[in-house]
């Protein structure tokens, strides 16, 4: 009975021992993921912004905004147009 008792109290103690271990892999994987995905994070920003700092990408940013300005006076005149046009009308009407 003693054998039975100490082989039932080996099997709890290796399962726990089992589960102990199985608990810090886990624990351990996280804390792999959690600093793989930081260094992918620090990675992909040092890269972006390098990018944005590039010669390249400031002369592009530059002509995106010349142009917005240049769509937006030629919008704005346009507009300036048809209302002088509109007025023009409206006063017609009204003689």
């Amino acid at each position: 009975m003693c054998n039975v008792a100490s082989a039932v109290k080996a099997t709890h103690l290796l399962k726990f021992h089992l589960l102990s271990v199985r608990r810090q892999r886990e624990a351990e994987l996280r804390l792999l993921e959690e600093e793989t995905a930081r260094r992918v994070e620090e990675a992909i920003r040092k890269k972006v912004e390098e990018s944005l700092n590039s010669e390249e990408i400031k002369l592009e940013i530059q002509r995106r905004i010349e142009e917005g300005r240049k769509k937006l006076l030629e919008d704005v005149a346009i507009q300036l147009e048809k209302e002088k046009e509109a007025t023009l009308i409206e006063a017609r009407h009204k003689e």
